[in-house]
């Protein structure tokens, strides 16, 4: 199963949606649907943007499990 952390992170980095939809150009609907797990379907155009802002690897991101 993948899972997308952006939830996570964000709340590590102390950082909110809107701060990462303003400096990504990420829509914000999108970026909620990731944050809540409405959307797991992201293109790798989208989790550069997000591991570039949020200074993250991939692995970091996305988190695969069995």
């Amino acid at each position: 199963m993948i899972t997308i952390r952006l939830r996570e992170l964000l709340w590590e980095k102390n950082i909110s949606g809107i701060e990462l939809h303003r400096a990504t150009g990420i829509s914000q609907a999108k970026i909620s649907e990731i944050i809540r797990g409405k959307r797991t379907n992201i293109t790798l155009d989208t989790v550069e943007k997000i591991c570039l802002f949020l200074n993250c690897k991939i692995e970091e991101l996305i988190k695969i499990s069995k």
